[in-house]
C-alpha cells in the first residue's frame, strides 16, 4: 500500500470524517429516509430506462428513453408515440423559447427537435473544437441562451461508472447562443457536473458536481468566481430543476457508501479491478440492483431469503429532494435498499404535479407536489 494511503487510513481511523472525505454523512433531518418513493401509485411504465420528462404547452409529457424521444398524452398519458430517433442515447430533455425539444444526445452533443419531428444538431464541440460528447443536463434562460453541463471530456453514457472510479474531473459548464451559433466554455475541470438550472432571478446558475457531491453555484455576471451553495452530501446529485414556490427539487441517482468511499483511496486496488472485472461486477454505485449473487454485497448489507433489508448500505437506492434557495434539503423520497424504485435521473415540477424519472426501475412516478412536501 502507498504510504500516502496508509497514512490517510491512521488519519481517518484516529480522527474519522476529518482526513479525506471518506466519512459519508449520515442521512437525517431532511433526508430521513422513508419509503414515500414505493408508496407513489400513478405511474408510466413500458419506458426502459427513462432518463428525463419535460412538458410542452399542450400538456403532453416527451420522455427520453434510449435512443427516443416519446410522447405521452391523453387521460393519465396513456397515449403514446415516438417523437423522434436520435443518433445515441437521449438523456436530458427540455424546451426552447420555439417550442422545439433540445436533447442532450450521448456521443453526440445536443440535438433539437421540431414539433414535426425534424432533428438538427445544435451543439457537437465547443468554441475551440473540444467534442461534447457526455452532455448531462440544460437548461434554457429567459432570453433563450442555453446552459449545458458536460460530465467529462474522456467518458460519456454508461460509462459514466468509468469517469467516477478514475476519479476525473473532466467536466465543463457551457453556455449556447442561439442567436450566434457559439459554444462559450464557462467554467472547466468539474467533477462530472451531472445538472444545472438558473436561479430564480435569472443572475446565477446552480450546477451539481456528482464526483464532488455538492452544489455550487456560479454568478452569471462572473462565472470565475462561484461560491460553493452546499457540499458533502451523502449521494451524488444529479439533475437539478426549479420547484414552485422557491428552491429546488434534486435527484440524487445513488448513493455514498463508506464501503465505494474507502475503495476509491485504493487506486492500485481499483485499476485492477477495471482491469480484471466487467463493469456490472465492481465495487459501484450503481442504477439499479443485478439481482445475481455475483453482485458485489455493501459492507454490513444483509440478503436473507433474496430479500436486501431496506436498512442496509445499499448499491443502489432511490432519493428525491426538496432543496431551499440555499440548497438546504427540506423533505425527500426515498426508496430504500429493499425497493424497486432505485436510480432516479430526473425530477420536474409542473403545477402541483411532480414527475419523476426512474430509470433503474423503468417508469416515471406522477405525484402531487404537495404529496412530497
Amino acid at each position: 500500500m502507498p504510504r500516502v494511503e496508509a497514512w490517510e487510513l491512521v488519519k481517518e481511523f484516529l480522527f474519522p470524517g476529518r482526513s479525506g472525505g471518506t466519512a459519508v454523512p449520515p442521512l437525517d433531518g431532511g433526508l430521513t429516509p422513508n419509503d414515500a418513493l414505493e408508496r407513489i401509485e400513478e405511474s408510466i411504465d413500458e419506458l426502459p430506462e427513462p432518463d428525463d420528462v419535460v412538458r410542452d404547452a399542450y400538456g403532453s409529457l416527451h420522455v427520453t428513453t434510449a435512443d427516443k424521444v416519446v410522447r405521452r398524452y391523453g387521460l393519465n398519458f396513456a397515449h403514446h408515440e415516438v417523437t423522434a430517433t436520435v443518433p445515441g442515447d437521449a438523456g436530458a430533455i427540455a424546451l426552447d423559447h420555439e417550442g422545439g425539444l433540445l436533447v442532450c444526445v450521448a456521443g453526440l452533443g445536443l440535438v433539437r427537435v421540431d414539433q414535426g419531428g425534424g432533428t438538427e444538431v445544435l451543439v457537437d464541440a465547443d468554441s475551440d473544437g473540444v467534442p461534447t460528447r457526455c452532455l448531462t443536463d440544460v437548461a434554457v434562460a429567459g432570453d433563450g441562451t442555453i446552459y449545458l453541463t458536460d460530465g467529462s471530456v474522456r467518458h460519456h453514457g454508461a460509462d459514466w461508472v468509468r469517469d467516477l472510479m478514475e476519479q476525473n474531473a473532466l467536466g465543463r459548464l457551457l453556455r449556447y447562443d442561439p442567436r450566434t451559433r457559439r459554444t462559450t466554455v464557462l467554467a472547466r475541470g468539474l467533477a462530472h457536473p451531472s445538472g444545472v438550472t438558473l436561479t430564480a432571478d435569472e443572475d446565477a446558475l446552480v450546477v451539481s458536481e456528482a464526483w464532488s457531491h455538492r452544489l455550487v453555484r456560479y454568478p452569471l455576471a462572473d462565472t470565475s468566481r462561484p461560491d460553493v451553495l452546499r457540499d458533502n452530501l451523502p449521494g451524488y446529485p444529479g439533475r437539478i430543476s426549479p420547484a414552485s414556490g422557491g428552491g429546488y427539487w434534486l435527484a440524487v441517482f445513488a448513493l455514498r457508501t463508506q464501503l465505494v468511499e474507502f475503495v476509491l483511496t485504493q487506486r492500485d486496488y481499483v485499476e485492477e479491478m477495471m482491469r480484471t472485472i466487467e463493469p456490472d461486477l465492481w465495487i459501484r454505485p450503481a442504477l439499479r440492483g443485478l439481482d445475481s449473487g455475483l453482485e458485489p454485497l455493501q459492507g454490513g448489507q444483509i440478503r436473507k431469503l433474496g430479500v436486501i433489508k431496506p436498512w442496509a448500505p445499499p448499491r443502489s437506492y432511490g432519493l428525491v429532494t426538496r432543496l431551499d434557495p440555499d440548497g438546504y434539503p427540506l423533505r425527500s423520497l426515498h426508496s430504500r435498499g429493499g425497493g424497486r424504485r432505485h436510480g432516479v435521473t430526473s425530477v420536474k415540477q409542473y403545477g402541483d404535479r411532480l414527475f419523476i424519472a426512474v430509470r433503474g426501475g423503468d417508469e416515471v412516478l406522477i405525484t402531487r407536489a404537495g404529496d412530497a412536501q
